[in-house]
């Protein structure tokens, strides 16, 4: 398996992570015969990092399809190199520097973590079309 491609596994496992950390928090605020239920019940008086976690997590699913297309596109198409994978290894790392700054509420970082995973997406890109 090339770096990119492992990157590219590790983001998917991460949404795994943050498909959880939402509704574990959730299911502490409402108890646990909520989280086993069908949740007809939205959980109002919650600590704001669990809003924050929903929106991290969508945010992680929003850009997923975009991040993995690229990755993709540039293994199937034997694109890939030394730049490809330090390129993808930034989009990993902050992708989930972006999530965790989202879920810790630190403005500051998650912007900064968003562009560079752009940054370095549109890398993949220039290697793949020039």
């Amino acid at each position: 398996m090339t770096v990119d491609l492992g990157c590219l596994l590790a983001l998917a496992l991460w949404s795994l992570v943050l498909n959880h950390t939402p509704a574990i928090g959730k299911m502490k605020a409402m108890g646990g015969a909520w989280g086993l239920s069908n949740r007809e019940e939205t959980p109002t008086n919650i600590a704001p990092w669990i809003g924050r976690a929903d929106r991290a997590q969508r945010n992680h699913l929003d850009n997923l399809p975009m991040l993995a297309i690229v990755i993709l596109i540039a293994h199937i198409t034997g694109r890939h190199d030394s730049i490809t994978a330090i390129a993808s290894v930034v989009i990993l790392v902050s992708r989930i520097g972006h999530s965790l700054s989202y879920i810790a509420g630190i403005t500051q970082l998650r912007p900064v973590c968003y562009l560079l995973s752009i940054i370095a997406m549109f890398t993949i890109v220039k290697t793949i079309v020039f």
